[in-house]
Parts: structure tokens; C-alpha cells; sequence
């Protein structure tokens, strides 16, 4: 038998085991990543709800006490109003008043606005804070059963990478590049014939390739799929 064609099929068995290890995590890896990408795109945008909440309550407490003092201001200057003695006096007291009013106004509008601002932040950060328990409550529960499957399957997956490294040494470099090609496209790169067809893409072949494959001294490409055509032990014809 062709060496390279033996170290071929035996680096095609490691590579479906691996395949089938992959399989048995599924797409839980992916799954994990992407919940935890949510989970803290959601943590982070909480945070900045959180912030802009703190700043607008700060905000609301300086204007309430703002209108407090702008109320004391309106009431003195009412009082002032009494004891004035020239138009001018008048005059100066009454445009104090309306500007301090003017102000108030403003600042009133300004407080509606944070108040229903609150409401809506608060509304919004306890329905995130719902999202965010949910997100690391689905995320717990699909890292318990990656870690249950991997600890079961990382101890083989190390061994077989271990054997595929040593094995690749003993392939040459324009057979290895031909291999992982095929692999990559076809997912079996190295595939026995079978009733007298390839079992890749089941390709009926003739006689005469048939031969040449079963004499298992020369790389042979089936001329349909592309895989590497072997014979084994009991193989049909």
C-alpha cells in the first residue's frame, strides 16, 4: 500500500471523530458567545440608563429647589412693591418680578419634562434588569451543558489533535494541501469505493479504475466529487 495513501485514511478517521466531537457540542460554543455579547450589551446599556436616571434626578432636585428660592425671591419682591417711594423704583421691582416669573416658567416646563423623563428611564431599566436575568440565567444554563459535554469529550479531542499533528508530519505538503481542500468543501476528503462506485457522491466507476484503486499504489481523485478514492478490506468489487 501506498504510505501516503494509508496515512491518508487514518488521518481522514481522526478528522471524523473530531467532526463527530464537534457535532456533539453542536452549536452551543456560538450560542454561548452570542449571549454573552448580549448580556453585556444589555449590562452596558443599563449602566447608562442608570446614569442618565442619576443626572436627571439631580437635575430635578436643583429645580425644585431653584423654584423655591425663585418663590421666595417673587414674594419679596411683592413686599418691596409696598414700600417703594418713585415710578422708577416701581418699575425696577415690577421687571425683577417678571423675569424671576419668566424663569420659573421655564423651569416648571423643565420639571415636567425630568419628571416624565424618571418615569420612562425607571420603566426602561426594570425591563432591562428582567432581560439582563434572563440573558445570564439562559446563558448559566447553556455554559453548564457545554461544559457537561466537554468534559466528557476534551480529553479525546486533545489525544486525537495530538495524533493528527503527529500524523501530518509523515504527509507530504502537496498531498496534505489536496486533503484539507477537499475536507473543507466535502467534509470527507478520503472515501472507500463501494459497489463499484464512489461512496462520496456514489459515481458509478469503471473496470479499470476500480483495478487501479484496489491496487492501492497510486492517488486516484474520483472524477465527479473530487475525494480521494480508496479500497478496504471487503470492499464490493
Amino acid at each position: 500500500m501506498n504510505n501516503t495513501l494509508k496515512f491518508l485514511i487514518e488521518l481522514q478517521e481522526i478528522d471524523r471523530q473530531l467532526f463527530e466531537i464537534d457535532e456533539k457540542k453542536g452549536s452551543l460554543p456560538q450560542q454561548v458567545e452570542k449571549l454573552e455579547t448580549q448580556a453585556a450589551d444589555v449590562k452596558s446599556e443599563l449602566e447608562n440608563t442608570r446614569l442618565t436616571l442619576e443626572e436627571n434626578q439631580k437635575e430635578l432636585v436643583s429645580i425644585k429647589g431653584g423654584l423655591m428660592d425663585s418663590e421666595e425671591k417673587v414674594k419679596k419682591y411683592q413686599d418691596q412693591l409696598y414700600l417703594v417711594t418713585t415710578n422708577r423704583e416701581y418699575d425696577a421691582l415690577t421687571n425683577e418680578i417678571e423675569t424671576v416669573k419668566s424663569e420659573m416658567s421655564t423651569n416648571e416646563a423643565r420639571q415636567l419634562q425630568l419628571e416624565a423623563d424618571i418615569e420612562s428611564l425607571e420603566a426602561t431599566i426594570s425591563s432591562s434588569e428582567e432581560q439582563s436575568t434572563a440573558f445570564v440565567e439562559e446563558l448559566d444554563a447553556n455554559r453548564d451543558e457545554l461544559k457537561e459535554k466537554s468534559d466528557l469529550t476534551d480529553a479525546r479531542q486533545e489525544e486525537l489533535e495530538a495524533q493528527r499533528v503527529e500524523l501530518i508530519k509523515n504527509i507530504g505538503q502537496r498531498y496534505l494541501r489536496k486533503y484539507d481542500r477537499i475536507l473543507k468543501a466535502r467534509k470527507r476528503a478520503v472515501v472507500p469505493i463501494e459497489r463499484s462506485a464512489c461512496t462520496g457522491c456514489h459515481k458509478q466507476l469503471n473496470p479499470q479504475t476500480i483495478y487501479e484503486i484496489q491496487q492501492m499504489d497510486a492517488f486516484i481523485e474520483c472524477e465527479n466529487c473530487g475525494r480521494i478514492l480508496v479500497s478496504i478490506d471487503g470492499d464490493d468489487d
